[in-house]
């Protein structure tokens, strides 16, 4: 497909992952126009060649295909629905594509009022770190109505992705990124516990994390979240703690729809969740090794959020060590609900009870999580 016959794209939240996938975009010859609400997160990719748009709807008017990429459901259906967004000034027969982890009921009430409205909607969720965005070399995940759908913006996505897989009906690219967003929602307080456990048994954390990383048990995502904990680099957030405490009750919610039983995902946000109320949710959620420091009254490391609030830098990556060693990532109410038992540390509750926990362990409606 030349560069005159490409999709033109409006592409709405340049944060990490969507900043990256934008720029990827129009290097490879698409004519982008872009939204972000920090409007000076669109400099970047300006330079490039893409032209800045005032609204979620003077992105769209030209476009093809809308493409958005934000922090949670609650972010995309205002940039979709809310006056002057994505719907009514997308072309007839337009896409629209989310990136975002969301809800899979999200993405299929996203579905149908697409079609009510004349338009198609796909969910492609992603899956990979900052730099792979960058570079082209995520994995995507394609719910769609119709499998003409998805091939019809295909080579938009072979664009960001390195991987393209089409998975089924509205709904099954938001379930599949649940799937693999849990996996590491749960490895991350496992390591944070035996990174703790062995150190308070005397061996030294350089050495535990030398060993973990380089282990048949550790994945890419644990090898790279390694190196965070060993510079206490929770600043350099590549995947913010908040974040994954709202996948973990994503995860939750479709696990009590579904009526299947997940202890060890509700013990795992159980935790982030604590974590998150202790103020690190805004770092990386290798930070959850600090909140278990904390648990243990394990001694000699600086807390990684100042008296002001804001994060405590730290180490820089080595010059020349190259990009962070593996390609992991990601962006019922289940979870710190019923009251803390025998053997749980405070701040973290049991398993929640049927209809989910109190209000006080769910995140306000009003909260996006970052700006896009």
């Amino acid at each position: 497909m030349t560069a005159a016959t490409k999709h033109r794209i409006g592409f709405i939240g340049l944060g990490n992952m969507g900043a990256g996938m934008a720029s990827c975009l129009v290097e490879a010859g698409y004519d982008l126009t872009v939204y972000n609400r920090t409007r000076a997160k669109s400099e970047e990719v300006a330079k490039l060649g893409a032209r800045v748009a005032d609204s979620p709807g003077d992105a769209s008017a030209d476009a093809d295909v809308v493409m958005t990429s934000l922090a949670d459901h609650t972010v995309v259906s205002r940039m979709l629905f809310e006056d002057d967004g994505v719907f009514g000034r997308l072309r007839e027969g337009g896409y629209v594509v989310d990136l975002s982890t969301v809800p899979p009921g999200f993405a299929r009430e996203v579905s149908r009022r697409a079609q009510d409205a004349g338009y198609k909607a796909i969910d492609a969720c992603v899956y990979g770190a900052p730099w792979q965005a960058r570079s082209g070399e995520l994995r995507v995940m394609v719910g769609a109505a119709s499998e003409d759908d998805f091939r019809a913006v295909e080579d938009v996505l072979a664009e960001i992705g390195k991987d393209v897989s089409y998975l089924g009906e509205s709904g099954m690219g938001a379930m599949m990124k649940l799937v693999i967003n849990m996996l590491m929602g749960v490895q991350m307080p496992s390591l944070a516990e035996a990174v703790v456990l062995g150190e308070r048994a005397g061996l030294p954390r350089e050495r535990i994390l030398q060993m973990i990383a380089g282990s048949g048990y550790a994945s890419p995502v644990m090898s790279f979240r390694c190196d965070i904990m060993g510079r206490r680099a929770f600043d350099q957030a590549a995947f913010k703690l908040a974040l994954m405490r709202k996948d973990m009750m994503l995860v939750l919610e479709e696990a009590q729809r579904l009526d299947v039983p997940m202890p060890v995902s509700e013990s795992a946000y159980s935790m982030l969740t604590a974590a998150k109320r202790q103020g690190l949710g805004d770092l990386d959620v290798g930070a959850i090794l600090a909140f278990q420091e904390r648990l243990a009254g394990l001694e000699g490391y600086a807390w990684p959020i100042d008296e002001e609030g804001n994060p405590v830098p730290g180490a820089p990556r080595k010059e020349g060590a190259g990009p962070p060693p593996g390609a992991a990532q990601g962006g019922g109410r289940p979870g710190a609900g019923g009251p803390p038992g025998a053997g749980r540390p405070p701040g973290v509750g049991g398993p929640p009870g049927p209809g989910g926990p109190p209000a006080s362990a769910r995140p306000p409606e009003a909260e996006p999580g970052p700006k896009p």
